[in-house]
């Protein structure tokens, strides 16, 4: 286990690591370019003396800028050696002394042997210079910098020193008597070292947990857990929600994560509709169902909120194909490596269950696979609506736009429809109200006029045309494939 003041340490240097990431890839993009330069400088022919002045100092700049972006002189900046302060016997209420001792015990044991300053000198400079010693410590992470960093230090610290502590003492003295070696020093070395870099106590962890290669390690209370994930595979319609549901509102407590505040919503009013008390939790909104607000066993919230903090008996990861898109997939993978749940039921398309049980498998959770088929048959129109006047109860339109929203609500109300409408900037409470008012079935409104965040996982666009943002953020139409 690691200390308080390590776990500091290492949070503090992992954020200093961070923080030089540009600096690193400065360093790369620079090796490129005076590569390329050395190429190009071969078929370059003389010039003119100011040519060669401005060349001169550009190299100049250049072989200056390499030796400050050096990989290795950047990870040496990020461990500071640490002042360690020589020990004294000066009085306890002076507030600079950092260690203070009443008497020379060492002094005492040793017969009152009293070590001369030559002497020290001599034998730590002996020290200092055999092969050995710095192989020893190069070992312990003392690269040739550090090593004469932590040697100065030292010497500095057994010199000015009024008492040096007491096992010091006692194999300084051993070693000017004779039964001791020059190379009995090295622990008290290494020890000195240590409080001047404090890294090196704990260098394997620091190393663990800058490892980034692997995310399934960065979430290690998850990994303490033997989860189990079962993928309620299937098209829309097929009840694979409905099942995973009905085991979220069964268990002792759970979450569910879904794609959009609708059906977070949506979840949230049914749980505590069939007797199992959940709290909502959006970006934009918490609400308890305790009236005192006291935290429900069950949170539905949108799964960019989803708490890795909490332990549940299950949670429900909605629409898990998501953890392809561009944009949001990091929130879907965030929660199926991070959820401590013992069981975790993920709902979606089946063409994302390879997937799944690849990454499962750098975590070693057992994978189980329903597959559902759909419980009403889909079927196709042969021939386009063509005019508003054909219409029926039940039909739903689908937009990409406010303008397409607006334009086919007025038109259908003009010819006496009541339409329930649904696009993104409505609050999730109007949200929810209209898709009741579509669903109830003695409500007179029977017509929809939404985007495609309604149709999670569905391709229905009107006009074959669809959109999506690149990596490097651009927007681009692309049309949809069938």
């Amino acid at each position: 286990m690691l200390s308080i003041n390590n776990r500091m340490f290492l949070t503090i240097s992992y954020r200093h690591l961070l923080s030089h990431s540009s600096i690193l890839t400065e360093y790369s993009i620079k090796l490129s370019s005076t590569s390329s330069h050395s190429n190009n400088k071969r078929h370059r022919t003389s010039s003119s003396s100011f040519y060669h002045h401005h060349h001169h100092s550009h190299h100049h700049h250049r072989t200056h800028s390499n030796k400050t972006h050096n990989p290795t002189n950047i990870l040496r900046r990020l461990f500071q050696p640490i002042d360690v302060k020589p020990m004294t016997t000066i009085d306890k209420l002076d507030p600079t002394s950092s260690k203070i001792v009443d008497t020379n015990v060492g002094e005492e044991l040793t017969g009152g042997k009293t070590l001369e300053r030559n002497a020290l000198l001599r034998i730590i400079t002996d020290f200092y210079r055999r092969d050995e010693i710095k192989k020893l410590a190069l070992d312990q992470g003392l690269d040739n910098r550090r090593f004469q960093d932590a040697y100065v230090s030292f010497r500095k610290f057994c010199i000015q020193s009024t008492v040096l502590p007491v096992d010091l003492y006692i194999v300084f003295s051993d070693i000017i008597s004779g039964p001791g070696h020059v190379t009995d020093i090295f622990p008290y070395f290494l020890r000195h070292a240590q409080e001047m870099f404090p890294h090196l106590t704990c260098m394997e962890d620091l190393k663990k947990i800058s490892d980034l290669r692997d995310p399934a390690n960065w979430y290690s209370d998850a990994r303490a857990i033997q989860r189990k994930i079962i993928f309620h595979a299937g098209p829309t319609n097929s009840g694979k929600t409905y099942h995973a549901l009905q085991r979220y509102m069964n268990s002792e407590s759970g979450v569910y994560c879904g794609p959009l505040k609708l059906l977070a919503s949506e979840v949230f009013f049914k749980t505590n509709g069939a007797g199992t008390k959940c709290d909502l939790v959006t970006g934009e909104e918490r609400r308890f169902a305790d009236p005192e607000g006291k935290p429900a066993n069950h949170v539905a919230c949108t799964v960019e909120m989803t708490n890795l903090t909490t332990v549940y008996e299950v949670a429900v990861i909605d629409e898990i194909q998501m953890m392809r898109d561009p944009q949001r997939g990091w929130a879907w993978t965030r929660a199926l490596l991070g959820l401590q749940a013992k069981g975790i039921h993920l709902c979606g398309e089946k063409s994302t269950v390879r997937l799944v049980e690849d990454l499962m498998v750098t975590t070693g959770d057992q994978v189980e696979i329903r597959e559902y088929k759909r419980l009403t048959k889909l079927n196709y129109q042969d021939r386009a609506l063509e005019t508003f006047d054909n219409v029926k109860s039940g039909d739903c339109f689908v937009c990409f736009s406010k303008n397409d929203i607006f334009h086919i609500t007025r038109e259908l109300e003009r010819r006496g429809h009541e339409v329930a409408v649904i696009y993104g900037s409505l609050p999730p409470g109007t949200k929810l109200l209209q898709a009741q008012r579509f669903n109830d079935p003695n409500d007179p409104c029977k017509i929809m006029v939404a985007t495609d965040a309604i149709g999670m996982g569905l391709n229905l666009f009107p006009l074959l045309k669809g959109g999506s943002y690149t990596e490097l953020g651009s927007y681009v139409r692309n049309f949809v494939s069938s």
